[in-house]
């Protein structure tokens, strides 16, 4: 989902990655802090104020990563397979394979990230009231994360997409008028006025209360919240007019291919340069045992393309990402967007069948956009 992602461990199989963004809003919060503890208590050493800073950041940050666990354990067990969950600028985001078929699943599968924060909040609250008399930074952390993640949990129940309220709302409308799209047409809307609410208090703070720098912060979250319930919109009526639509339609069965053992030189002047094609199968004379690409060339130096064999620098077959021949089409946009993929072998019976570039794909679905009408509530 996100490029410029580390990925820093797994989770009950779940990767757990940090975009780079989230240094941005780890340093402001650890400034914030640190601001804060030395007015509040002058008597700290400075020692003392960073590292409370510091160490409280980082375990609110694990509160959003079990916030996020929340909603992907639940997913996992209705079905829905799980492939990350993101630290970013804005929070943290777990990408699911698909979406809920069913409102159920939506429901409980939103609730569980709000439930899960405010069980943290409850728990940190107790701790630090249990703990009022230890080391006085123990107690002072333990209170700022118990208040801190029932603001996340209160935040996200809002009724708006992208929040988990938006998707609750969602769920419940889908579940009393049986139509999914009437719930994701309320939801976006409500994530609308969330987001110009969200604008108003921008304006409010700086043009009256004179704090700009909260204003600003409020018009990102305001425009990140605005966008997002605008592509979730978007991205269900993809979905509903792509309909049938499989990778299986969208892919050639042609496949570019090229042969072990040739130069990087030979290949690119004899294959890519002619094509236009910057993606290749990689065949012995049974099968095709690797993919190489104009980007893997990339990195070899210009002066050892001529004595670099493709095999050199191709992708295995074992680390290949692939799709089957009924994957649907918003899936197959999904898999390459979110591995950042200029190409997608399609597979069945552990052999290539077809093969998907991005540029095809595009233009595939734009044609397919083209010919099914938009779908109205």
């Amino acid at each position: 989902m996100f490029k410029h992602a580390l990925t820093i461990g797994h989770a009950r199989g779940i990767r757990i990655d940090i975009h780079a963004s989230w240094v941005i809003i780890f340093v402001l919060l650890v400034v914030g802090m640190s601001a804060g503890f030395s007015q509040q208590f002058p008597h700290w050493s400075a020692v003392e104020v960073f590292a409370t800073a510091v160490l409280t950041a980082l375990i609110f940050f694990a509160s959003i990563v079990a916030h996020e666990l929340g909603h992907s354990l639940v997913a996992i067990r209705r079905g829905i397979p799980v492939h990350s969950i993101t630290l970013f600028i804005f929070g943290g985001v777990a990408e699911l394979s698909r979406d809920s078929e069913s409102a159920d699943d939506e429901l409980w599968i939103a609730l569980a990230g709000p439930l899960v924060s405010a069980g943290l909040a409850a728990a940190f609250l107790i701790l630090a009231w249990v703990g009022a008399g230890l080391y006085e930074p123990i107690p002072v952390a333990l209170g700022w994360l118990g208040l801190v993640n029932l603001v996340v949990a209160v935040f996200n129940m809002i009724p708006g997409f992208p929040l988990d309220g938006g998707r609750v709302l969602r769920a419940l409308v889908w579940k009393a008028s049986g139509d999914a799209r009437k719930g994701i047409n309320v939801a976006v809307i409500g994530g609308r006025l969330v987001a110009y609410g969200l604008f108003a208090m921008a304006l409010l703070n700086i043009l009256v209360l004179g704090n700009p720098l909260g204003g600003l912060w409020l018009v990102l979250i305001a425009w990140f919240l605005l966008t997002m319930a605008q592509n979730q919109g978007r991205m269900f009526d993809m979905k509903e007019r792509l309909g049938k639509v499989t990778a299986r339609q969208l892919s050639s069965h042609e496949l570019p291919l090229a042969v072990t053992g040739t130069s990087i030189r030979d290949w690119i002047d004899q294959q890519v340069l002619p094509t236009g094609q910057r993606a290749f199968l990689v065949q012995n004379p049974d099968d095709g045992i690797g993919i190489v690409s104009f980007s893997d060339a990339r990195k070899i130096p210009h002066e050892a393309w001529a004595t670099t064999p493709i095999d050199a620098i191709m992708t295995p077959r074992e680390r290949w990402i692939w799709v089957s021949p009924d994957t649907p089409a918003v899936d197959v946009l999904q898999r390459m967007t979110s591995n950042d993929l200029n190409q997608l072998p399609v597979m069945a019976d552990n052999r290539v069948i077809g093969w998907i570039n991005r540029q095809q794909l595009l233009a595939s679905v734009e044609l397919y956009l083209a010919v099914e009408p938009k779908q109205t509530a």
